[in-house]
């Protein structure tokens, strides 16, 4: 089974207590359609051509060329576009970091974004062309090439800060505190959901995140209250579910796509967290009035 390596950067600047982090992967520029799914970042999509839809719990949002959207932290979203849309989308957090200087920053950025909720922008040009020549920085061999990146960086986050403070929206309450710790969590589960389907070791995690098995054991038990192979198995478990009900793949077929490599396996697994058999699951589930399964309990 080949999987993709995940690629993924990420910049640290400080602003006197302000640490902002950025981050980028090989999403940066995908189009299409994504399901509902929330992160601990605040996201931003820009634009470039085409629309692009937006739909929140309460609310749809369509974009257009030049405009912006500030998706916040823990706030379920999904988005759709047309065929020539061209989008960029970060991701951005923010940490409050020691500092002797005289002018501290944190408190007033944390307070403008953290009440900022799903924000569109009509005229996201300048921003927009920050975004551009942050993204570029990363491939380019210029001289000062980390420096430009930070200045970039740090010259969109407050441009962005002056566009939100303009509308008038930032909230005294529900300031968000952010940390460096995200970073990893957003790394463990975008790897995770790469790599769920294989023996990957919490070692080999490790290795691929330059960080300690420590550490990854301790963000999953703090964000999930799971241990890695607990957390692993619910990834396929899940993953399986939606291939029951969205499919007309055989019950063992699902399985090896999930990562079992025998149909005894996938059902043991699958009766065990679910309570029940794949076949069941997907006779009780199927939303397309299809009842045809092909289950494996007698071999169990």
């Amino acid at each position: 089974m080949e999987n993709k390596e995940f690629d993924y950067s990420y910049i640290e600047v400080l602003c006197s207590d302000l640490k902002i982090i950025f981050i980028t992967d090989e999403t940066t520029s995908v189009t299409g359609y994504t399901n509902v799914h929330m992160h601990s970042f605040w996201e931003l999509f820009f634009l470039n051509e085409g629309s692009l839809t937006v739909n929140t719990e309460t609310q749809q949002y369509k974009l257009s060329k030049n405009q912006i959207m500030i998706i916040p932290p823990n706030c379920y979203h999904s988005t759709s576009s047309d065929s020539e849309v061209v989008k960029k989308s970060v991701f951005f957090t923010f940490e409050k970091v020691k500092s002797t200087e005289r002018e501290k920053l944190f408190d007033q950025v944390n307070k403008a974004f953290g009440g900022c909720g799903f924000y569109k922008i009509d005229n996201g040009g300048y921003a927009g062309i920050l975004l551009d020549l942050v993204l570029d920085s990363y491939s380019d061999d210029k001289l000062g090439k980390d420096w430009r990146l930070k200045a970039n960086v740090t010259e969109l986050i407050f441009a962005l800060y002056d566009l939100i403070k303009e509308g008038g929206i930032a909230d005294e309450q529900g300031t968000l505190r952010q940390s460096s710790y995200w970073v990893y969590k957003y790394a463990i589960d975008r790897l995770l959901d790469i790599y769920y389907k294989t023996d990957i070791s919490l070692d080999a995690l490790s290795e691929k995140l330059f960080v300690s098995p420590k550490t990854i054991t301790r963000i999953i038990t703090s964000a999930y209250g799971k241990s890695f192979n607990e957390l692993k198995l619910e990834l396929r478990i899940r993953n399986a579910k939606k291939l029951l009900t969205e499919t007309d793949l055989s019950v063992g077929e699902v399985g090896e796509r999930v990562g079992y490599t025998t149909p005894r396996g996938f059902f043991s697994a699958f009766r065990k967290f679910e309570g029940c058999a794949p076949g069941e699951y997907r006779k009780k589930y199927r939303t397309d009035g299809s009842t045809e399964t092909e289950e494996y309990g007698d071999i169990i």
